[in-house]
């Protein structure tokens, strides 16, 4: 199997690509940048990880989008409490979906999961089959959309990031930028409490990562 990996720099989507690696092929891995306050750190972050792993990295600029009204766009001017982006996912699965047929790749991997599924409808399931219903038509190679912590939450991937032995200093999931994630926004509320559920100091582990 070949895969196409959505690669954000972040924890679910490092965790998933890695799992994904286990039984397929990641031929290419896809940063987006849409005008998103940490965008400079995640694609430092995925670059970093595409280097460990021998993973092809390509960064896709959409400038359009920084007319979106999203709280971790940039010139929005919103704060990043409200942080959904208009048709984000729909759009960005679309276009690895397009690579993917073009490399004749089996799957497009992103980072989905069960808790983020709660406050975001396009990270659950019923998303992931609705997407995969019209790439069955989009794609002549029917490419699928996989995630492979969909059924995990924070506490789960972060577990699953130890086992895997992920370096966690070269994660970044926080939503702005910075040399040091904020601890204030969602996302980086969302992780600290996992990383403190399984054991992990996360601040000394970043801090470690990033002293190079």
């Amino acid at each position: 199997m070949k895969a196409i990996a959505l690669l954000s720099g972040g924890l679910d989507s490092v965790v998933s690509m890695l799992l994904a690696r286990q039984e397929a092929e990641i031929v290419l891995a896809l940063t987006i940048d849409y005008g998103q306050k940490a965008r400079i750190n995640e694609i430092k972050s995925a670059e970093s990880f595409c280097s460990l792993y021998g993973i092809k990295h390509q960064i896709i600029q959409l400038p359009f989008m920084l007319d979106m009204k999203s709280g971790i766009i940039e010139s929005s001017g919103m704060e990043d409490s409200s942080p959904w982006v208009p048709n984000r996912n729909g759009l960005i699965i679309n276009l690895a979906a397009c690579y993917a047929e073009n490399l004749k790749a089996d799957w497009v991997i992103c980072g989905f999961n069960r808790e983020e599924g709660v406050d975001f409808p396009d990270n659950t399931q019923e998303f992931v089959q609705a997407i995969n219903r019209s790439l069955y038509y989009s794609t002549l190679n029917k490419v699928e959309l996989r995630s492979f912590v969909q059924n995990m939450d924070k506490i789960e991937i972060v577990a699953s990031a130890k086992n895997l032995g992920v370096d966690f200093g070269l994660i970044w999931s926080c939503y702005r930028s910075g040399d040091m994630p904020c601890g204030e926004c969602p996302s980086c509320l969302r992780n600290q409490k996992a990383y403190e559920k399984v054991g992990i100091d996360y601040d000394q582990n970043f801090s470690a990562g990033r002293s190079d």
